[in-house]
């Protein structure tokens, strides 16, 4: 009897490691999907000129879940009531792009080993 409760027990473990595993590989999928998708964004808002001689951005053409990424990246961010600075989101981009380069190297550097 002592058998089969030890054998439940690691049926168990390799159950959860098998769920953990599923899951870890479908974030992963879903960051890498977000990574070939990022440059995109700047071609589908809207944009308009300010008074100020700047760009801003319609926030209602920032596609989700673009839109809550950004809004989030950008608290504390000086705007104008009318939206977000074109220049702002361009560095949003930019700077998600590198973040997704940074990830690759180390997902690299975890397969190598």
């Amino acid at each position: 009897m002592a058998d089969v409760v030890e054998g439940e027990r690691q049926l168990r473990r390799l159950l959860w490691a098998l769920s953990a595993f599923q899951e870890m590989h479908a974030v992963e999928q879903d960051l890498d999907d977000v990574a070939l998708s990022c440059k995109h964004l700047l071609d589908q808002v809207t944009t308009s000129a300010h008074t100020s001689g700047r760009r801003i951005v319609d926030e209602l053409t920032i596609p989700s879940p673009w839109r809550e990424r950004f809004a989030q990246a950008s608290v504390g961010s000086t705007r104008l009531a009318a939206g977000p600075y074109l220049h702002d989101l361009e560095k949003f981009v930019d700077e998600w792009e590198k973040e997704m380069r940074h990830l690759e190297t180390h997902r690299q550097a975890l397969h190598r080993d």
